[in-house]
């Protein structure tokens, strides 16, 4: 049994962590390392908590230090391997969960974190297969089952893409996944059903309405029917949130051009001229 650093309140470390009290256990579990240094269970469940805080970046010294002194333990490398994919690293995860899923290709979550890594390195096929097979032995895994949906719809698999994304978008009770929602809207949209795709992008904009994303799919949208002024509208806020995406100019220059605003579609295009000088400078370079 791991014996482990108490609150005042009589709870440990442990406890607290059962309890979704993360800053609590992180506290509990440093009075612990405070006094054992070389405590790999303490150190695990610091990192774990900083994990659950998103502070992945911090998390992986302390992961890093519990692998090192138990290197036989499979949860704190799966813990190590998050801790890189959260802090942006899929390349710091990928020698870890290939050494854990030759160790054990059936474990659901090392197919969950090998099927995440797949993904954010653009191997989507890859990345279904883990996924599907990861899912199959832990069914109730609301992030595996979004990675999967998009990673279908990357692949290519449109029809099974289209009913993963509607199923997930049609239960209310998890939280909404922006790319979830907004692969549904583009497969709608490649597939000509623009009146369809519309209330699922209006969603996406009620939702989450600093994402130039989603403004710029309800343009496209609005664009495609007809609804110029609305579709400036939604371009120019997309614009306006993040000003280096090049397709919102694109479809921003191609709505004043409908729209016959002239000078305002002369400005995109510059900018777009010399968006695509600096890439081709840097391909030089």
């Amino acid at each position: 049994m791991i014996l482990l650093a108490t609150e005042a309140s009589g709870q440990t470390a442990d406890e607290l962590y059962r309890q979704g009290k993360y800053a609590e256990a992180a506290s509990a579990y440093r009075q612990r390392i405070n006094g054992d240094p070389n405590s790999a269970d303490a150190l695990a469940g610091l990192g774990r908590c900083l994990l659950r805080l998103h502070r992945a970046g911090e998390a992986v010294a302390y992961l890093s230090k519990a692998v090192q002194l138990k290197p036989a333990d499979a949860g704190m490398k799966q813990a190590l391997a998050r801790s890189y994919l959260d802090a942006g690293n899929a390349g710091g995860a990928q020698n870890l969960i290939e050494f854990l899923y030759e160790s054990d290709p059936h474990n659901a979550e090392t197919l969950f974190l090998l099927g995440e890594s797949m993904y954010r390195s653009g191997f989507y096929e890859r990345a279904a297969q883990a996924l599907k097979e990861s899912l199959a032995l832990q069914a109730d895994n609301p992030a595996a089952k979004n990675f999967y949906a998009v990673s279908l719809a990357k692949s290519g698999h449109l029809a099974e893409a289209e009913a993963a994304c509607k199923q997930l978008l049609e239960d209310r009770t998890k939280p909404l996944d922006l790319d979830v929602l907004l692969t549904y809207v583009q497969l709608l949209d490649e597939d000509g059903r623009i009146a369809e795709a519309q209330p699922y992008a209006e969603r996406a904009v009620r939702e989450q309405s600093d994402n130039p994303i989603s403004h710029y799919w309800q343009a496209r949208l609005l664009f495609q029917a007809g609804r110029l002024e609305g579709a400036a509208k939604e371009a120019e806020q997309s614009v306006a949130l993040s000003p280096s995406l090049p397709f919102a100019r694109n479809l921003l220059l191609q709505i004043y051009r409908k729209l016959g605003r002239q000078e305002d579609a002369e400005r995109q295009a510059e900018w777009l001229r010399e968006y695509n000088d600096r890439l081709v400078t840097r391909g030089r370079q």
